[in-house]
């Protein structure tokens, strides 16, 4: 595979990236006429399911109806993953822009015109409803009927979710607006290197800045980020607090006691499970300040700051990897999860499943997407750093899981909730970190490889928890009736920061505003997922490295996508996550992982 070289000092335009490092998103549509033409399809698919409005009264009446919502939303969802993925490709784009509004604005509209089916079925009385359920005409359907049976208690009526539908759009203005601010508005000064060269900063490459040797590169690159962002504190308050009280008015109107209990119902989560990460990552503190300080020790830094947070602290060691070596490596990390698995992976790299670089306009991280009737695509913004690999991993696991349970699933049972998303991204990067330990006897690579899983304990399970937390916290601020300004706000954040990073960092201020540039504080209660995921992965990884059985029960897991509750389909794999264990089990990794990095750092 010949790729594009990484560009060190200039972001590309679009058109300068080699098409072999482009996604391909003409194996959805083949041209823009062929999606407006499936998009001019939408009315005709709908009516079926309009025609039986007033008519949900029996078995069969109801699997009509959900064979009908089938084919409409397969499209549905064909079309926004285009629309979606041209727009994120350049948000720049008013052509992109354009198309991806008019997605949003149809998806709300048949939302709106369908809202009474809900309430339609539930209308009925609950023995009917069981009744139902197990009828032949429904067997298919099954799981579809209980998860309907269990939101009775907080669907509306007819009419008021009809409006709440017709009102999607409006609610999705603080996140879009968040979203086009921040990737396409948003402009950053150029940051000098350790050379006194300008560079151009993005989000994309912030964290390439903070991963500098040289300490003043990485204040600037920090400071520069946090002043562009502070600039805007007042707007980006105003779309937090914003989407914070949607989220709120939800819970309200629809008879939750709040909305983080809101938001866990569709996957029956348990609220004390959210409460459980909290607290057990409060009393695993100690060991993470061991890890800050062995930082700050190896650093040679008397007091610790934010920016000091990502350099790696193995001394004389910089890894730089390049495309196809980081694709070599996901490849064989993923050896022990089967054939199956691997023909997946070598159809994605072969058929370009994949976007690679950062270029301008470009939305700015990594994420795994698609829809039923396509293969997954990925998003990346590759920088050549060991953790832009196991964000490769990461997505691709994302991928794996939707390619392993819609080649299984019928399509209603296909699409899993992130809960056990997050567990199928971060097994793949256990995998990864266990098969990069196996095949090297450098001690400097071993201690690289350690301080990277120590990061990772560090960005996705304690510093996700204390976003968990914050979540959680201006909710509940929220709720109370304080208002959510940008001085609230910071006063919150401010202090949890302090709180879960110890004694030994001295926070520049700055880092009060880190809530301005954090997009997944507008989804809803997500975060969490990342650090349970995490956790049980560590138990995944030594499962699928164990035995062939134990490897079978964790793909059997990923085939099943939604076809059960989360915590059902985790213990199918073999982890329950009800048991406190496995997040203690976690924190010994860990705390063994630091003690080892420890050893091989300080003499």
């Amino acid at each position: 595979m010949t790729t594009t070289t990484a560009p060190e000092t200039k972001i590309l335009e679009r058109h300068e990236i080699a098409q072999q490092d482009r996604w391909n998103l003409e194996a959805i549509y083949q041209a823009p006429e062929a999606w407006e033409e499936d998009f001019e399809r939408l009315d005709g698919l709908l009516e079926p399911v309009l025609a039986l409005k007033g008519k949900l009264s029996g078995a069969a009446a109801i699997a009509a109806l959900f064979a009908a919502e089938d084919e409409l939303y397969q499209i549905i969802e064909k079309l926004y993953s285009y629309a979606h993925h041209r727009e994120d490709e350049n948000t720049k784009d008013s052509t992109n822009q354009a198309r991806q509004q008019r997605m949003v604005a149809k998806y709300a509209q048949v939302g709106a015109q369908v809202a009474w089916v809900e309430p339609e079925i539930l209308s009925h009385p609950l023995p009917d409803l069981e009744k139902w359920r197990d009828a032949p005409e429904l067997a298919d359907y099954h799981r579809t009927m209980e998860v309907l049976i269990r939101r009775k208690p907080h669907v509306l009526s007819d009419r008021e979710e009809t409006l709440l539908s017709m009102a999607a759009e409006v609610f999705r203005v603080p996140s879009a607006t968040f979203g086009y601010l921040t990737n396409a508005d948003m402009t950053f000064p150029d940051v000098e290197d350790e050379n006194g060269t300008p560079q151009p900063l993005s989000n994309g490459r912030y964290v390439t800045f903070l991963e500098k040797r040289d300490r003043e590169t990485r204040r600037r690159g920090f400071n520069a980020m946090y002043d562009t962002y502070k600039s805007y504190e007042n707007t980006l308050a105003s779309t937090l607090g914003g989407s914070v009280k949607l989220h709120n008015y939800n819970a309200k109107i629809r008879d939750f006691d709040s909305a983080l209990e809101a938001s866990l119902h569709p996957d029956n989560i348990p609220v004390n499970l959210y409460s459980t990460l909290i607290d057990s990552v409060h009393e695993a503190l100690p060991a993470f300040y061991e890890y800050v300080d062995l930082r700050r020790e190896v650093l040679g830094i008397d007091n610790l700051n934010m920016w000091d947070m990502y350099v790696p602290i193995v001394p004389d060691f910089d890894m730089k990897v390049k495309w196809d070596d980081a694709c070599e490596w996901v490849r064989a990390s993923c050896n022990p999860l089967g054939a199956e698995y691997g023909s997946g992976l070598k159809d994605c790299f072969e058929n370009r499943w994949i976007d690679v670089y950062e270029n301008k306009g470009k939305r700015s991280g990594a994420y795994s997407g698609g829809s039923y009737l396509t293969h997954p695509y990925v998003l990346m913004n590759y920088q050549g750093t060991l953790d832009w690999v196991f964000t490769l991993a990461h997505e691709l696991g994302h991928s794996m899981h939707s390619w392993l349970a819609n080649r299984t699933q019928p399509y209603r049972y296909a699409d899993y909730t992130i809960f056990v998303a997050e567990i199928a991204s971060t097994t793949n990067e256990g995998l990864l970190h266990e098969h990069l330990l196996a095949n090297t006897d450098d001690p400097r690579f071993r201690a690289y490889l350690l301080n990277h899983l120590c990061d990772q304990f560090k960005g996705t399970v304690f510093r996700q928890t204390m976003f968990a937390e914050f979540e959680r916290m201006i909710h509940e601020m929220d709720a109370a009736g304080e208002p959510l300004t940008a001085r609230t706000i910071c006063d919150a954040y401010g202090k949890l920061n302090e709180k879960y990073y110890g004694p030994a960092v001295k926070a520049d201020e700055r880092i009060r505003w880190e809530w301005t540039r954090i997009p997944h504080f507008y989804y809803n209660f997500y975060v969490y997922k990342y650090a349970t995921g995490f956790c049980a992965a560590q138990v995944f990884k030594q499962r699928i490295l164990a035995s062939e059985n134990q490897r079978d029960q964790y793909l059997d897991f990923l085939r099943s996508g939604g076809s059960a509750d989360p915590l059902d389909l985790v213990k199918k794999g073999g982890v329950d996550l009800t048991d406190r264990k496995v997040l203690t089990d976690a924190f010994a990794t860990f705390s063994s992982a630091v003690k080892e990095l420890r050893g091989l750092l300080v003499s």
